[in-house]
Formats: C-alpha cells, sequence, structure tokens
C-alpha cells in the first residue's frame, strides 16, 4: 500500500537552479517512509528499542523533471517486498496533476547497532506493512569500479553529517558526487559504512557517446571502496572546476 505526503518546496530546498536538491529529495523520500513505519515495528522509535537500524545499499532515481522552489509535489512510498535478507521499496515525487517527476527504488537490509551485523529481514514488520515475501530478487544495475577515474575530490565526515545509525546519512554521498546539473538516472551502490572523522575521496571520470554523457563515481576511504555511482546526464553540463 502506497503512503503519500504533500510538500510544498521551499527555496532552502533547492539550489542555485531552482531545483530540488538530490540530498533534500531523499530526505523528503525518507520522512515519507518513517511516516509509513512510525506505526509498525519497522519505525524508529520501535527500532531504536529493540537496538536495530536500516540502511540502505541501493538506489536507483529515474528523473523526468526535478521539481522546482514554490512548486506543490506528492511525495509517496511503498513496501514493494523482501526475502530473506533484503527488503525493496520504492518511491515517487508526483506533480499536482499526479506526473511522475522523479522515480526510485531501493535496497535495504536490517542490522544490529551494537555488533553492526546484518539480521534477517522482519517478517512481522513486512506484515503490518502488506509487503509480500518475493520468490526473485528484483533487478538493480551492477556496478563496478573503473580503473582510469581521473579526478579526485576529498571530503571529511563531520558530526552533523551523522544520522541516528551512528554513520554518515546517505544523502551527503550525493551532495559529494553531484553538484546543481540535471541527472536523467542515478543509480548508486553503498558497500560500507562512512563514521565521523572518516576522510574519504570522490573520484569520478566521464563517458561520452554522441550527446549522451555519463560519470562514474567512486568514494574510497584510504584505499577502501565505500561506494560506486553512475549517472547519465540530461545534456552536456558535466563540470569538476
Amino acid at each position: 500500500m502506497r503512503y503519500y505526503k504533500d510538500y510544498q518546496l521551499e527555496y532552502a530546498d533547492c539550489g542555485e537552479s531552482g531545483q530540488l536538491k538530490l540530498p533534500r529529495m531523499i530526505d523528503l523520500m525518507m520522512e515519507s517512509s518513517e511516516r509509513q513505519l512510525a506505526p509498525t515495528l519497522g519505525g524508529a522509535s520501535a527500532m531504536k528499542e529493540r537496538g536495530r537500524g536500516w540502511v540502505v545499499t541501493q538506489y536507483e532515481f529515474e528523473f523526468t523533471s526535478l521539481p522546482r522552489a514554490g512548486q506543490k509535489v506528492r511525495v509517496w512510498t511503498e513496501a514493494v517486498g523482501y526475502n530473506r535478507f533484503l527488503s525493496y521499496r520504492d518511491f515517487g515525487i508526483e506533480d499536482e496533476a499526479g506526473k511522475d517527476l522523479v522515480i526510485a527504488h531501493s535496497q535495504w537490509v536490517l542490522f544490529d547497532l551494537k555488533s553492526r551485523k546484518l539480521l534477517p529481514s522482519d517478517d512481522k514488520i513486512a506484515e503490518e506493512l502488506g509487503a509480500p515475501l518475493l520468490a526473485k530478487m528484483p533487478r538493480f544495475k551492477k556496478l563496478r569500479p573503473k580503473d582510469d577515474y581521473k579526478d579526485e575530490k576529498v571530503y571529511r565526515a563531520y558530526y552533523y553529517d551523522l544520522d541516528s545509525n551512528h554513520h554518515v546519512n546517505n544523502a551527503h554521498y550525493l551532495d559529494w558526487i553531484v553538484d546543481s546539473h540535471e541527472p536523467k538516472d542515478l543509480a548508486i551502490k553503498f558497500e560500507k559504512e562512512i563514521k565521523y572523522g572518516d576522510e574519504v575521496a570522490c573520484q569520478v571520470m566521464q563517458e561520452t557517446e554522441d550527446s549522451a554523457v555519463k560519470t562514474c563515481h567512486a568514494i574510497t576511504r584510504q584505499g577502501e571502496l565505500m561506494a560506486l555511482c553512475e549517472v547519465n546526464w540530461q545534456k552536456m553540463c558535466f563540470n569538476r572546476d
């Protein structure tokens, strides 16, 4: 069952171009999912009481048009299924006419906050949400590291970058990867946690075929792979300077 939440975008939600910032977009999606989860065992309070947390392992986004400052939008989310260790949730942003502006697919795991180890999926949470047990795993893009990243920029994880799971909020990865340009689609896979004080490098390479532009990104910590991302752009607009 889908959960819907209406928003009116403020200028603070948007970047220099007037379009919704991608990290803020993820925040809105997470707000909608938490509102749906709050009355269940999967909500933040119930999870914290049991020493558990949700961790996203992969996102795939499809963009028709990023909404703009002042625009009224409806954000929706739906728990679409689970298997032994993975849970799947979809998101969307619609305009007032019900046209899809953004569609997102995501893959999640449960983990123990103390041991930081993976836990099996919780049948009770799935039942409360009406999420079915899946016989077949949804397909996500297979992201692989490249051998020839051309550029690199270094960032440090600060205290205010952390979330309730005590690691860097996944929205900040997009701050490091994507600036104010408009993507066509984006896939990101999270390999390992980034914690307070970690210094990470965001590496990038660009591939151009005809007029299509794709950028491939890797976030590393002292050479250790932390996340991978691929972005196909609406137009030639990528600039690291």
